[in-house]
């Protein structure tokens, strides 16, 4: 762990070790918010940045570092297996991270650069008139900062038959996380020890204009010519998915040994 990384770690520790009667916002989130003005201050700054400029390696186990804290948080929104999380209200979260200096990302159209999949209603007679994939319910925000998502929303959708795969797209491996109750996850920290784990680089994605960015740091532009290498057995169309989407979302291929860290691709910004 690096030095940078202390506070998040710190606030970490705390709320695993919480109780479940603890009110968190108020005995440790307000107080970490007013101890730590140096980290509003950066992260602040940082959302001012162009992604023209280039991000320093301890600026990115820093943002690690506070989306491990944020992983954590989420967890009181989400349904499935183990714990519950720490005792937090929704208003309570918004008003934490956007005392860090997040903004919340209120898309109101479907896009998987803006929002994680939870649940899936599969409509047969869908209208033609009406999107492939709709919002049906936000269960926690988009965070962003500046122009990078920090953060992408829990959305409930509805689909036109065949859109999605509804049994992939709310239990696929979701890669680039290390914490949610209702589906497994897969990161770049897995196997690395308590402390060496905290080291890892945030992923970037970016609104530029009309355009999406995904993973900025990718190797591999997977919009090439020619589809960059892999050892995987994956098609472009496939591996698109699963950058796009953190997870499959209609792929029926085993998920559970892939490495998709190195691939990047930049989209136009459509309602998917």
């Amino acid at each position: 762990m690096d030095p940078c990384q202390a506070p998040y770690r710190q606030l970490f520790d705390a709320l695993n070790q919480s109780s479940p009667a603890e009110d968190v916002f108020q005995t440790l989130l307000q107080q970490w918010l007013q101890t730590h003005a140096q980290e509003r201050e950066w992260l602040q700054e940082f959302g001012s940045r162009t992604f023209a400029e280039p991000i320093a390696i301890e600026d990115s186990w820093r943002l690690y570092a506070l989306s491990r804290v944020n992983q954590v948080l989420l967890l009181p929104f989400q349904s499935g297996e183990g714990w519950e999380g720490p005792a937090l209200t929704l208003p309570d979260y918004q008003a934490f991270m956007t005392g860090l200096g997040c903004q919340i990302a209120d898309e109101t159209d479907y896009s998987p650069f803006f929002h994680e999949i939870v649940e899936v209603t599969e409509e047969r007679a869908h209208s033609p008139r009406r999107k492939r994939i709709e919002l049906a319910r936000v269960d926690w925000p988009a965070l962003m900062l500046g122009t990078m998502m920090f953060s992408r929303a829990g959305v409930a959708v509805s689909c036109a038959f065949g859109a999605l795969q509804p049994e992939i797209a709310t239990s696929s491996t979701l890669h680039w996380a290390r914490q949610r109750r209702y589906r497994r996850t897969s990161d770049p920290s897995d196997g690395w020890g308590s402390n060496s784990q905290w080291r890892t680089t945030f992923r970037r994605d970016h609104v530029l204009g009309d355009e999406l960015l995904f993973n900025a740091d990718g190797k591999h532009d997977l919009s090439a010519p020619e589809l960059p290498v892999s050892d995987y057995d994956l098609t472009a169309a496939e591996r698109i998915e699963l950058l796009t989407h953190r997870c499959f979302v209609r792929c029926e291929k085993p998920d559970d040994d892939l490495y998709p860290y190195d691939d990047r691709i930049r989209l136009a910004r459509t309602a998917r």
